[in-house]
């Protein structure tokens, strides 16, 4: 499948896959291979967020089809690839959809977003369910710095929204020194 980053390999797994804007298909594809850097996640819990039904749509740029869709969900580490420390199978973990490439300017902002690399793999950047196949598939290979470890007590259905929780973190972390109990902005009129 031409787009779709699978190697060869003798296993096959089950995937979402928009062959056109406005097409899916549930079809049987080769099992990802974790490349260097990446892990081989077993996927657990998804959601479907209202981008990827503009990536359905066709009205997403970057996307490139057939497409594997899928930036919001977690599940299990099955196996890691060389140069990959700090995480281990049977790990669970959610899933930051986007990494930039580390070594352009907008990257050392940490800006990653901005990457200059963006759509380019092989340069580093991933953007998970956009630029490189997602997790509406039983298995997701990943840079291994878009996987989190879920803190004790967090489970399979907390994973699937690690990247929006980050979202959510980030606006906080910009909003800078808000604290629990503290409220944001102008005052309503009552």
């Amino acid at each position: 499948m031409e787009g779709c980053f699978f190697r060869d390999t003798e296993s096959r797994m089950l995937a979402i896959v928009f062959p056109r804007p406005n097409e899916f298909e549930l079809i049987d594809v080769p099992e990802p291979v974790p490349a260097p850097g990446q892990v081989l996640v077993r996927v657990e819990a998804t959601t479907i967020c209202a981008t990827d039904f503009k990536i359905f749509q066709g009205s997403v740029p970057f996307v490139t089809f057939p497409h594997v869709p899928g930036h919001e969900w977690g599940g299990k580490i099955v196996a890691v690839g060389s140069q990959v420390s700090g995480l281990n199978p049977g790990e669970l973990i959610g899933v930051e959809a986007h990494v930039g490439c580390n070594a352009c300017p907008r990257c050392a902002e940490g800006l990653y977003n901005l990457c200059e690399n963006y759509g380019r793999p092989e340069r580093g950047h991933a953007h998970i369910g956009f630029t490189v196949p997602g997790g509406l598939a039983e298995y997701c290979a990943i840079p291994a710095r878009a996987a989190h470890p879920l803190p004790e007590g967090l489970g399979v259905d907390q994973a699937a929204f690690t990247d929006t929780v980050g979202i959510v973190l980030w606006a906080f972390e910009r909003a800078g020194g808000v604290r629990a109990g503290e409220t944001i902005g102008s005052p309503v009129a009552t």
